[in-house]
């Protein structure tokens, strides 16, 4: 194995496993996908578990070069200043705590961190950003953000907007992306820019001035097959890491 290959911490969750047999043991997990994807683009990935950046995040992303946060459920209102709305789905502020902390660490170290679906929702909370607790709460002429098919599938499109990192690892204009979310960004935090927009004006992406937080709202990991364009973001985020790491080639 190649030493120089940067280490990519993925923020993991919690969950009970529902075999029969089981006696609902708690796993620390990931989707694979997001695994996957981290080591088809060059690097080493690392699910660390909520436990664990809880108690102490300084150290358990000591040896991390880069930061994934993945999709999961929704976050939870009381971090943006809200309170919960019948139409939230399940929140676990344990898992928040812990993903905030990471992201504080990253910040401080300057550690490139890439947010998917729920991770862009939780950067965007991290600089101080709201979320629309239901993309219908946007208004009127909202489409479907829930799509009813395999998670590779190519719901609906988003606007990559010019003079972005989003531009420069994409391109800028249409592209097809999937979509598995229900709430989605409202104000911007501090300092974020919005890199993209779908049809009916939801925010699809967002980034700091130095492309060290990009955060988009669908699911790359899931379409580094059937749309290949998307490696580019998890390629983005190991080569930023190992620049900073000085693990380049």
């Amino acid at each position: 194995m190649n030493g120089n290959k940067p280490i990519i911490g993925i923020a993991g969750l919690t969950n009970l496993n529902p075999r029969p047999g089981w006696r609902q043991t708690e796993f620390v997990i990931t989707g694979c996908a997001n695994v996957q994807a981290v080591m088809r683009n060059g690097g080493i990935p690392l699910v660390i578990p909520v436990d664990v950046l809880r108690s102490d995040a300084e150290a358990a992303l000591a040896v991390c070069d880069g930061l994934l946060f993945p999709g999961g459920p929704d976050v939870t209102p009381w971090y943006y200043g809200e309170e919960p709305l019948p139409v939230i789905d399940i929140f676990e502020p344990d898992a928040d705590d812990a993903w905030l902390k990471a992201g504080q660490v990253g910040l401080k170290r300057k550690i490139p961190m890439l947010g998917c679906c729920r991770g862009i929702q939780l950067l965007n909370v991290l600089m101080g950003g709201s979320l629309y607790q239901d993309v219908q709460l946007q208004g009127e002429g909202i489409i479907q953000h829930m799509q009813k098919f395999d998670r590779s599938y190519l719901t609906h499109h988003v606007n990559i907007e010019a003079d972005t990192h989003l531009a420069g690892i994409l391109g800028q204009g249409e592209h097809k992306v999937n979509s598995i979310h229900h709430q989605c960004v409202k104000v911007p935090g501090k300092g974020m820019r919005i890199s993209a927009y779908a049809p009916d004006g939801t925010i699809e992406g967002i980034e700091d001035e130095e492309g060290l937080i990009i955060g988009v709202q669908w699911h790359p990991e899931n379409l580094v097959d059937s749309n290949p364009e998307m490696n580019k973001l998890f390629k983005y985020l190991v080569d930023t890491a190992a620049k900073r790491a000085g693990k380049a080639d």
